[in-house]
This record gives structure tokens, sequence and C-alpha cells, in this order.
């Protein structure tokens, strides 16, 4: 971390520690209320003894993007790894890919998101009632493969009640940047004891307008001349999606248990941008009949993908004799999709993962409640395919996880472990197993009425992963020849956090440290040569450390005679390098907020201004890119009507600077500009 942005950091620290730390009383009263559903244990956002957002009611409606990705970008310590408009996976405190879950209803989204920057999370954010962020190390529940964070979407899917006669939402919107049209619509039913579900969606744009050129030229190659001779359209090439999906489920809502079930499917087809295949083509000319050349013809990318999962919740309570509730989860996934070279098909992935976990509740033993807990996956995965980089494998998992949390006085305490057995076999024959083991001890120290230190050391390890263990040839998506190693050790990660929240009173906030030391941290090494025209890069390990800090605060005026106001305000940064001194490439810049809430009556509006540092800390490999600014803003009129239904009109405003701004975190960031000035009009209903 330069000294700069850690004097920013220590500065705005300083006032949200002297002025505030998390919400007003109204807002605390939610919090408090809003169980963190990836916690089997049941905690609210506030008591996590480690780091935790919550998106849902109007702020997750206002954070709605096309992927999670996008959605969640705004919390503190929360970036999007995009890969054009198609494809968005949450960065967490600079990690991401292998070492962030992504969960639907706490169970992973078992698409092939993980393996690949340019492959989709097969989620759809419309369908979210609420989306749960947990930030550092979350092995302890949901595997290593959770070393860097978990993002959860709790859906109804399974609903968990029968509705009062029908409920539900109908979405209808469309933006200018891309002509996107979407609609939505969720319906929950029932009758006695059962409860039913249905929803459908259709997300369709055209490829998006940006600012400026999308390609990023280096200063030392005549960067004037280079963007004269560039043709400059207006359009990022290749950057429409289209996206459509639905589900049907239903429960059983017994006298002290619930058993339900869910069917759900997810399509998209998305545009690759900033990346094409070359082929040669022999032509002859009338001028020159005994002469051929070969002239080079470029096959735009895409990406066909489908997703079929099938969901099984049964929740008891006071199951057995010690005992007070069960519950058992099994989802099994049949995904598939095709990466396109124009309309031939280059490479296609399949993966077929059953995926079940158990969940033992204990009533208080000695002052101690807590949960025991089983988990257990199978995953057959193939790529087939001239650029197909990993060979088919097949991993089963078991794991044994402890988590329990007591109350001393003003303290809470929380301890845990995990035990995981994880084997990878390979359909030539090669085979790897590993055998993480992760503990963590947390507490919340409640020292006055309104505010409290929470503290949380954990010792986490996490298995390789497929690419790593045995990937050998050419990935596209990331420009590089990639070679694995099937001797890599568990990584390993020593994390501490300290947060300091305040929760009651017209300031409110949060501020937390974090530290990540790991040993034996994967990475990929460039080599310094080249194959099929790739810089060759090899997995391997090092040890490396991430620092950083993150803050929110908010500032509730009041009622006025023009109505409620309410100031906001965040930054976050992260430091990362290996231990021999060179630095990550794709770190997440460091960035400061201002926003302002208003309400009068039907109305509501939201005005936020985001800055984006530069990001000059910089891998061997990679170019820089320049900070830049965001101004976003909402506008809603919300009409109740006598039968209940709630009518909402809204306008959107994304990036009204129309800035050239360029996302670093992503691959593409050479190649691709974020979408200019976008307008998104729309309305919703529920019933």
């Amino acid at each position: 971390m330069n000294s700069n942005k850690l004097s920013a950091a220590i500065a705005l620290a300083i006032c949200a520690q002297s002025a505030v730390a998390q919400d007003s009383d109204h807002d605390h009263e939610s919090l408090e209320t809003v169980v963190v559903t990836a916690s089997p244990l049941g905690a609210s956002a506030l008591e996590m003894t480690q780091s935790s957002s919550v998106l849902t009611a109007e702020e997750l409606d206002r954070a709605l993007k096309g992927t999670i990705g996008d959605t969640v970008e705004g919390l503190p310590g929360v970036q999007n790894a995009s890969f054009g408009p198609g494809v968005g996976r949450p960065v967490i405190r600079g990690l991401d890919g292998a070492r962030i879950d992504i969960l639907e209803n706490n169970v992973s989204s078992n698409d092939v998101s993980n393996v690949s920057a340019d492959h989709a999370v097969s989620i759809e954010p419309f369908l979210a009632e609420q989306i749960e962020v947990l930030r550092g190390p979350a092995t302890l529940l949901y595997g290593s493969d959770t070393i860097g964070g978990v993002v959860n979407v709790r859906t109804h899917r399974i609903p968990p009640r029968v509705a009062d006669g029908l409920d539900g939402e109908i979405v209808l919107s469309g933006d200018t940047v891309a002509d996107e049209r979407f609609a939505g619509v969720e319906l929950d039913f029932g009758s006695g004891n059962w409860a039913f579900h249905v929803d459908a969606f259709r997300r369709d744009s055209d490829d998006y307008e940006i600012p400026g050129p999308a390609e990023l030229h280096d200063e030392d190659e005549h960067e004037e001349e280079e963007h004269e001779e560039e043709e400059f359209t207006g359009l990022l090439e290749n950057s429409a999606v289209d996206t459509r999906g639905g589900a049907v489920g239903a429960s059983y809502i017994g006298d002290g248990w619930t058993m339900g079930f869910a069917w759900s499917r997810f399509e998209t087809l998305y545009g690759v941008p900033g990346h094409a295949h070359e082929e040669g083509h022999e032509h002859e000319g009338e001028e020159h009949e005994e002469e051929e050349h070969e002239e080079e013809e470029e096959e735009l990318v895409s990406i066909d993908l489908e997703n079929d999962r099938v969901d099984f919740d049964l929740q008891v309570e006071n199951p057995f004799g010690g005992f007070e509730r069960l519950r058992f989860l099994v989802s099994d996934s049949d995904y598939a999709h095709v990466e396109l070279e124009g309309a031939e098909i280059g490479t296609q992935f399949d993966t077929q993962t059953t995926e079940a976990r158990a969940e033992f509740v204990h009533n208080p033993v000695g002052g101690w409640r807590g949960v025991i807990g089983l988990q257990a996956a199978d995953r057959e995965f193939s790529a087939i395919g001239e650029e197909a980089f990993v060979p088919p494998s097949e991993t089963d998992s078991l794991a044994l996880f402890l988590l329990e949390e007591r109350e001393f006085g003003d303290w809470r305490v929380e301890v845990g472990a995990r035990l995981e057995d994880r084997d990878v076999t390979t359909a030539d024959g090669q085979s790897a197993g590993h055998s993480p083991f992760s503990v963590s001890a947390g507490a919340v120290w409640h020292f006055d009425p309104s505010s409290h230190l929470a503290f949380n050391l954990s010792r986490a390890e996490r298995a390789p992963a497929e690419e790593e263990l045995f990937a050998n040839g050419p990935h596209i998506a990331t420009q590089t020849f990639e070679i694995g190693d099937a001797t890599l050790d568990e990584e390993a990660s020593t994390s501490l956090e300290i947060s300091l929240r305040r929760h009651a009173g017209a300031f409110t906030g949060a501020l937390t440290f974090f530290r990540n030391d790991f040993s034996d941290f994967i990475y990929l090494m460039d080599v310094g040569s080249e194959e099929d025209g790739f810089p060759v890069r090899q997995w391997t390990q090092q040890d490396a450390e991430f620092y950083g800090f993150e803050g929110e605060l908010s500032y509730d005026i009041g009622d006025t005679e023009l109505g409620h106001w309410v100031v906001r305000g965040f930054f976050d940064t992260v430091d990362a390098e290996l231990d021999d001194g060179s630095n990550l490439p794709r770190l997440a810049p460091a960035r400061i907020g201002a926003g302002l809430n208003w309400d009068a009556g039907n109305w509501s509006a939201s005005l936020d201004v985001i800055r984006y540092d530069d990001q000059d800390e910089v891998a061997s490999f990679e170019m820089p890119t320049d900070g830049y600014t965001l101004v976003n803003a909402d506008l809603a009129y919300t009409l109740e009507t006598a039968g209940g239904a709630s009518w909402e009109f809204f306008a959107r405003g994304r990036n009204l600077g129309d800035e050239e701004a360029r996302n670093h975190t992503s691959f593409l960031k050479d190649r691709v500009l974020r979408p200019g000035r976008n307008l998104v009009l729309g309305f919703r209903t529920f019933f």
C-alpha cells in the first residue's frame, strides 16, 4: 500500500471512529432482525464475529444488475471481476476465482465460473430476496473454496410458508446503453399445508455503448498514433447478452417440520468482448492466379450456457433428544456450455454435481450452543475441444464441521473447526488428494449499549482446484498457456480481523482492519517463454500477504420540510504482495464514495459518487489503469392501491459523467471499457 492511500485510509478511519460506525436507530432495529441465513445459528449481521453485509428490500432493488458480481460491487471490500456484461464474479478483499464461492440457498451454484474468468455464474440476481456477503474465510461452514469469502443468494424457490392468496412480483425495465429489455415474474400461492412457487425471467441486450476506444495502449507504443488508426464506433463489439430461465417449487409445511423441492433452469448466450479467434483462409486473386496467401479472419467468441438444477430442503424442529433443529439440503446440477467461434463449436464444458449437507443445531451444553454438520459432494467435470486446457476429472469431497457459541456477560464467543477430505482423479490417470483443516475463534464485545468490537482469528486451508493441478494448454480467456502442478500442497491462510461497529444514534457505521497471511499461496507465475503464441504461466506456490481497511458510515439528518435525508460514505483499500516483494495481478484499487438518500411521501431518491483510485501497483506482465469517478442516481415513485398492491415506477442513472472507466480486476481491462452513460426506466408491482 503506498503512503498516500494509507494516509487517506487512516484519516477517514479516524473520522469514522470519532463520529460513527453503522446505522440509524431505525436501521439498527432492522439489522438486528436481518438473519444471515448463511450462518446455521441464525446470527444477525451485527452479531457476526466475521464481517458481513446483507442486501435486502429497497437497497437490493437499487443494486440489482445483470450479474451477481455487478450487484454486490458497491459493498465495502467487494468489487467485480467482470468479463463483459455477461460475466461477473465478486472479488472480496482482493481474492476471487477458486477462493470465493457463490451459493444459492446455502448450496454452491455448481457451475464452472471458478474454472475460468469468462464463465458466467448461473444465478439470476432478480430472483434474490436477500444477498449475504461474508468477508474473509468461510471455510468452516462451506469448504476450502471459501477461503476468501462467500456470497449467498437467498431465494424462495422452495417456499418457506403458505402464501395468503396469490403473492407475486412483476418487473419490466429497459435501458439506453445497450437497449436492454428485462422482464421478470415471481408467483407464490398455496392451499392448506402446501405452498407453491413459479418464476420466469428474460434479459436481452445489444452491444453496449462506450465513451471512448476500447483498446488500452501502452505509452511506449506510440499511443497517439494507435488511437488515430483505431476505428471507434461508440459500441463495445460482441458485448450482447441474452439470458432466460425459470423455476417451479413446492413445499409441505407440517407441524414443526417443512419439506420442499424446486426445479430451475438457467440459460444464457453472451458475447466475450475483446476476444476473437483468427483463422487462415486461402484466396486466389485474378491478377495473381499462381500466388496464394493467407488472410487472417477473426471469428467472434460467444458462450452458450445452460444449467438444470434440482434442490431439496428438509427442516425439522426438535428432531430428537438434545437437538433443537435439523436441516438437510441436497442439490443436483446438470451444467453445460459451449464456446462458439462464430457459428462453430470450439470447446464444450460439462459438469454434473451432487451436493448434500446436514446441519444439526444442538441444545445448549454447559452454556454452549452450536451446530454439527456434514457436507459431501461429487463433481464430474469434462472439457472437450481444441482449447480444453483442463482434462476431464472427478472430484469427491466429504467434510465434518463444528461451530459453537456462548455468552459471557458483555462478550459473545464463537469457535469452530472443519476437517475435509478431497480427492481429484483425471480421465488420464492423474490424481491428487488433500485434507484441508480449518479452525476459527472470534468474539463480539458490547462495551456500551450502542457500540461493540468484533474480533476474528482463523487458520484456514484450501485444496488446489482442478485447473491449478492439471491445466496443460492454451487458456484463451486469459491469453496464456497454463501449466498445472499435481504436487501442489494445500494453501493456508492465517487471517485476523478487527471491527468497530456503532449501531445506534444519528451517526452510525463500521471500521474494519484485516490481515491475511498466506502460506503456499497458489498463483500463476510467468516463466518467460511462449507456447502456441501465448506466454507460458505455471501454477506455483509462494507465501503472500493481504491487508487493508474498510469503513462505512451514515448520518441520519432526519425529517425536514423537504423530506427525510440520510448522508452515507464508505471506503476500502487492500494491498497484497508475494514473499519475494512482487505484486499480484488485477488487485482491486482503493475506493472512496459518498451518497445521499431522500424520501418524502411516495417519492424517494438517492445520489452516489464513487472514486476509484489509479492502480499502478501491478504485476510484471500487466498494465496500470487510471482512476475514475462514477456518478449514479435513482428516483422512484411508489403508489399503494386499495387492493394491497404496490406499484413502483423508477428511473436510474448510471455513470452519468460518461467516464472512460476500466475495471482493473478484470482480465479484459486492457481491451474493454465499462459501459458509458446509462438511463434505466422501469416499473415493478408487488401483490
